[in-house]
C-alpha cells in the first residue's frame, strides 16, 4: 500500500512539472484596479484586451511574484504616464521562482516554453508580434529572451523588442541559453549589478544596445547588491516619465569605466519598439533615489 502511494505521489509530481503553466494577467489604462486573469484555454484574449494596441509583457525573477519586483512599479508607470493606448500583461511563474536558485535556472526553460506558446496561440500573425515588447528582470530576462527565440522561430517572426533588466549572470555563460540581441527585432539590456564576486547580473553585452547604469555596478546609494541589481526595474519604471535619463555612447570598455562616454544621447527603456544608436554600449549617470 504505501509503495503504490509512493508511485502515485511520484506520478503526480512528474504530471505536475510537465503541465507547468505560468499565469497571464492583463491590465489596461481602463482596468488599472480590476486585472483579469487570462484563461489560458480560452480560443481568444478576453475583453478588455484591444488587440490594434501594442502590448507589453512583464516578467518578474528570482524570489518574484505578480505583486513583486518589476511587476507593480513598472505596471503602474506605464498605464500612468504612457500611451492609454497600451495592453499590459503581467507573467507570474512564482511557485517555480520560489525556489532555491539553482532550482528556478532549471524552470527557466519551461517558464520560457510556455511564455512562447501563449504568444504563439493569442499573437499569431507577424502584424501582431511586430507589436509586442518583452521585459524581463534577473532570470525573467532570459525567460523572454527563450520565448522569443521560440517565435522567432515560427512563422510568426520576432517580436519588436526585449527589455532584459539586469539579466541574471551565475550559471549563464557564453554557452548558456540566455539572452541573446537576435531574440528580437530590438534587444535593449540595462545592466546595474554586473561586476563583482557577489554581483546577481551579467556585465557582458548582449543586446543591440547595452546600457551600464554608472558603470554597470555599485549603485549610488546602494549597499548592497540586491539594491543595484533591483535598480534596473527601477530605472526602467522612472523612464516612462524621467526625460532626463539619458545615456552616451561608448567607444571602449575603457571609456565606460572611467566615465568617458561621449556623443549623441539616447533615451534609455521608454516603450518605443525601436531605437538607433551610434553605439552598442552606452553609459549613463544617475542620482541615489528614485526616479533618479
Amino acid at each position: 500500500m504505501w509503495k503504490l502511494a509512493i508511485i502515485l505521489a511520484a506520478v503526480a509530481v512528474s504530471y505536475g512539472q510537465a503541465k507547468l503553466v505560468n499565469t497571464y494577467v492583463l491590465y489596461t489604462k481602463g482596468t488599472q484596479n480590476s486585472p483579469q486573469t487570462i484563461n489560458v484555454d480560452a480560443m481568444s484574449l478576453a475583453t478588455p484586451f484591444d488587440a490594434s494596441f501594442n502590448t507589453i509583457i512583464l516578467v518578474h525573477g528570482h524570489g518574484g511574484s505578480v505583486n513583486s519586483q518589476l511587476n507593480p512599479l513598472v505596471k503602474d508607470a506605464i498605464l500612468k504616464y504612457q500611451d492609454p493606448s497600451l495592453n499590459v500583461i503581467v507573467v507570474d511563474w512564482s511557485r517555480e521562482a520560489s525556489y532555491s536558485y539553482s532550482v528556478a535556472v532549471e524552470s527557466v526553460p519551461l517558464v520560457a516554453k510556455d511564455l512562447g506558446d501563449f504568444i504563439i496561440k493569442y499573437f499569431p500573425l507577424p502584424a501582431d508580434v511586430a507589436k509586442l515588447h518583452l521585459v524581463g528582470f534577473g532570470l525573467g530576462a532570459h525567460v523572454v529572451g527563450i520565448a522569443g527565440r521560440q517565435v522567432a522561430a515560427t512563422a510568426s517572426g520576432p517580436v519588436a523588442r526585449i527589455t532584459g533588466l539586469d539579466p541574471s549572470g551565475s550559471q549563464w555563460g557564453t554557452n548558456s541559453a540566455r539572452l541573446r540581441r537576435t531574440d528580437a527585432a530590438y534587444v535593449e539590456v540595462i545592466h546595474t549589478d554586473g561586476s563583482g564576486l557577489f554581483s546577481n547580473g551579467i556585465g557582458t553585452a548582449l543586446g543591440d544596445i547595452d546600457i551600464y547604469a554608472n558603470g554597470g555596478s555599485n549603485q549610488p546609494g546602494c549597499l548592497t547588491n540586491t539594491c543595484s541589481h533591483e535598480r534596473a526595474y527601477e530605472l526602467f519604471a522612472a523612464s516612462m516619465f524621467n526625460t532626463n535619463l539619458k545615456a552616451f555612447p561608448c567607444s571602449s570598455s575603457t571609456q565606460l569605466n572611467l566615465n568617458l562616454c561621449r556623443g549623441n544621447p539616447l533615451d534609455i527603456g521608454g516603450v518605443r519598439l525601436s531605437k538607433t544608436g551610434s553605439s552598442r554600449i552606452y553609459r549613463i549617470n544617475t542620482k541615489r533615489n528614485y526616479p533618479f
